[in-house]
């Protein structure tokens, strides 16, 4: 019998990078969705802070590729959103293909597993698409506000990193520019703390596949389960704890210590960042609607 989740219930790169993590985090955040309330990290006014600093500058964001004007926008801005917005409006890249802009669009793909059909979906900052034909190209582009940047190294494992193009090229053929290539498709991240210096990743094929099989496998995984016991905690070591329980909302509930973890030491590379920046989940009335 499969794992009952809620009716309108679409995976996302947040819930699949919660149960690769700690699959005792999917359970009780998604089956259970168990409201718990402990902090993230402390200070709390500080953390708070910093997640409406990022919340704020993704809307300016929306309201300049919308085309209002930017010293509108720019005025009484308070620190740091002033000097991230600055350095947005220098350092937009300039390369972007232009046919087509999408700002906070929720686009999703359908999954068939051993369990069933499902939705995996995606909310993405911006799309941009030109070109025809072969020579189309599409560039999804993701504004990060963490206060280092995280190494190539590990966005390159992030879950974002494999659903985000997938779920772009997946749910292109029904899209005013049409169908894409995997070949066609750039996941890019661009940071506050390095405007200028923008990680990209190419896509293909090949990639495609290995996603595919790759989410697939999650899937089955977590569908599987029936009860608690099927999603085991995190390996109780003292890396994990530092680097996962201590930022965890449940780690009380789970004997994983009770006190916060230090917003200055939040280790933004090893921690999954749906948490510091609240990436919305999904419902099937947010997404795109897609024949199975």
């Amino acid at each position: 019998m499969p794992l009952k989740l809620t009716p309108t219930f679409a995976f996302s790169q947040s819930s699949l990078q919660s149960y690769v993590n700690c699959p005792r985090r999917f359970w009780l955040a998604y089956v259970e969705q168990l409201k718990w309330p402990a902090l993230e990290a402390s200070p709390y006014d500080e953390n708070e802070r910093q997640l409406r600093m990022g919340s704020q500058f993704h809307k300016l964001v929306e309201r300049v590729e919308a085309g209002l004007p930017t010293e509108l926008l720019a005025d009484g801005l308070e620190h740091p959103l002033d000097e991230w917005f600055e350095s947005f409006l220098r350092h937009r890249p300039v390369d972007l293909p232009r046919d087509v802009v999408e700002v906070e669009r929720v686009l999703s793909a359908p999954l068939e597993v051993e369990a069933g059909r499902y939705r995996l979906a995606a909310r993405y900052d911006l799309i941009a698409v030109g070109g025809e034909g072969a020579d189309r190209r599409a560039v999804v582009l993701d504004w990060k506000t963490n206060k280092r940047v995280t190494r190539r190294s590990t966005l390159q494992q992030r879950m974002q990193t494999l659903v985000y193009p997938y779920v772009l090229v997946e749910a292109s053929a029904g899209l005013p520019w049409g169908p894409l290539a995997p070949e066609q498709v750039e996941m890019r991240y661009w940071f506050t703390a390095a405007p200028a210096e923008a990680v990209s990743f190419g896509y293909n094929s090949e990639l495609h596949t290995a996603n595919r099989a790759r989410f697939e496998q999650l899937l089955n995984g977590i569908l599987g389960g029936e009860r608690e016991s099927d999603f085991p905690k995190v390996a109780d070591t003292e890396e994990n704890r530092r680097r996962f329980c201590g930022y965890c909302i449940y780690r009380s509930r789970c004997d994983r210590g009770v006190e916060a973890g230090e917003l200055e030491e939040y280790d933004e590379e090893a921690f999954s960042d749906e948490d510091l920046e609240r990436a919305l989940e999904f419902t099937l009335e947010e997404v795109q609607e897609l024949a199975f």
